[in-house]
């Protein structure tokens, strides 16, 4: 787990299966998700690079007021298997 998604290229060589974030709220009021876009590699959703695959939620909570305006909410459940 990794509180923001930055530095992806640090997971991948340090051989992580799976690295978990938050904290972008993916912009949390329309129009800023396109400046959370251009901040982090991924901002929100998945992503697989190299051998690690990332996760970023865009969360459940706000920053700032108390509002979200153009992006939804979310609480994740992963099932992980292991071979």
């Amino acid at each position: 787990m990794d509180h923001q998604p930055f530095g992806l290229d640090e997971a991948v060589a340090q051989g992580a299966d799976l690295q978990l974030s938050g904290h972008t709220h993916h912009g949390q009021l329309w129009p800023f998700h396109l400046i959370t876009k251009a901040i982090y590699e991924v901002s929100w959703g998945y992503k697989k690079k190299g051998g690690t695959q990332f996760y970023v939620s865009s969360g459940a909570g706000t920053w700032g007021p108390p509002v979200r305006i153009g992006n939804t909410p979310e609480i994740i459940h992963l099932q992980i298997t292991f071979d």
